[in-house]
C-alpha cells in the first residue's frame, strides 16, 4: 500500500487555487446581479458591495414552509455554490431558476399576512390611541 504525503506546500497551492475559484464565482454572480437588478422594483446595484442586497428569488414549489411551492427545482443556495468553488455552468443553472430580488420585495414575495381578529384589532387600536392621549398631555 502506498501513501501519498501531502505537504504545507501542495495544501498552499490546492487552498490558492481554491480562492482564485472562489473569487471568479463571486465575481460572475456579483457581475449578473449588477446586468440585472431587483425584478421587482428595479433595483440595480452599482457596486459589488450593493449586490448583497439582491437575493435569487426561485420559482414556484419547494422545500419546507408555508412559501415552499414558491421554490421549485431549488438543489443548493448560490452563495453555496460560490463558496464550495462550483463551476460557473452549475451556478448558471440553479440562477437560471429564478429571478434576482433586493432584500425587500425578497420578503414582500414570502410574506403572508397573518388572520387577525377584529376584537383584537380594536383593542390594538384603543391602546395604542390611549398611549398617545396619555404623551401628548
Amino acid at each position: 500500500m502506498t501513501f501519498t504525503t501531502i505537504t504545507q506546500s501542495d495544501n498552499a497551492i490546492t487552498h490558492n487555487a481554491m480562492q482564485r475559484r472562489c473569487r471568479r464565482n463571486e465575481k460572475f454572480v456579483n457581475t449578473l446581479k449588477m446586468a440585472s437588478g431587483c425584478c421587482g422594483c428595479g433595483f440595480k446595484p452599482q457596486s459589488e458591495a450593493e449586490c448583497r442586497l439582491l437575493d435569487l428569488n426561485h420559482y414556484g414549489g419547494g422545500r419546507v414552509g408555508a412559501w415552499a411551492e414558491k421554490s421549485v427545482g431549488k438543489t443548493a443556495d448560490v452563495a453555496r455554490l460560490v463558496w464550495s468553488g462550483a463551476s460557473l455552468q452549475r451556478i448558471m443553472d440553479e440562477i437560471a431558476k429564478g429571478d434576482f430580488l433586493c432584500k425587500n420585495c425578497h420578503v414582500m414575495e414570502h410574506v403572508d399576512a397573518p388572520a387577525r381578529l377584529p376584537e383584537t384589532e380594536a383593542y390594538a387600536d384603543k391602546e395604542i390611541a390611549k398611549y398617545f392621549e396619555k404623551i401628548q398631555s
